[in-house]
């Protein structure tokens, strides 16, 4: 559906922030809710109130031209209107890219080439997704809404953390040697702020960062 799952929007805002991103994509935006909050909270929240100040670029990507309506024209840069995977190749790299409740529309095989294709443009790559059968078919005549596939960690290449947030899970990835430790370290304030994160994948995660910078002397 167009609308964000509540239970893990302050998850992709808390990793927004911890990432300093000031360029960010938005796949698959349906009505315009992270842009408005990204908005809210990386450019209105310092203080840079009017649109001629901001200084975060906020690009999304859309495939349902139903879905447009004016918080598209207020909080994004631009919209790209298409499929991600046409789209890609021709539409620059972000410090980071968003995925929310998109990759499970597309076939398995699909939605795995998605997120190494989407790591080779970007930073950071923040993906939610059911972590369940969730099955649904076509919503508000968006045949692109019925859903294809159920993904894992193991779907997800540069894993650094992975958040569960009710019936979703968010995956944080990055190819980026010099960026998992701040992401880690966002993984770890986001655990301590909700007692029902899992923390032995901290501690995990915390074993893969020490072996990374081993291979790296």
């Amino acid at each position: 559906m167009p609308v964000s799952n509540p239970e893990h929007i302050p998850t992709v805002l808390h990793f927004a922030q911890a990432c300093q991103a000031r360029s960010i994509l938005d796949v698959g935006i349906g009505t315009g809710s992270y842009g408005l909050l990204l908005r809210q909270s990386l450019d209105i929240g310092y203080g840079r109130i009017k649109p001629a100040e901001w200084q975060v670029e906020i690009d999304g990507v859309e495939i349902f031209e139903g879905y447009r309506n004016p918080v598209w024209d207020f909080a994004y840069t631009r919209v790209h209107m298409g499929d991600i995977r046409q789209l890609l190749p021709t539409i620059g790299s972000y410090d980071l890219v968003l995925c929310n409740d998109v990759l499970e529309h597309f076939p398995r095989d699909e939605a795995r080439r998605l997120t190494e294709a989407l790591l080779v443009h970007c930073g950071v790559l923040l993906a939610t997704t059911p972590n369940r059968n969730f099955p649904q078919g076509a919503w508000g005549g968006n045949e692109a809404e019925t859903h294809h596939c159920l993904l894992n960690r193991t779907d997800f290449p540069g894993l650094v953390a992975e958040i569960a947030t009710g019936i979703t899970t968010c995956y944080v990835c990055t190819r980026r040697p010099e960026l998992v430790y701040p992401l880690l370290l966002a993984a770890d304030r986001c655990a301590q702020v909700s007692p029902a994160r899992p923390m032995n994948l901290l501690i995990r995660l915390r074993r893969k960062w020490r072996q990374w910078r081993l291979k790296q002397k």
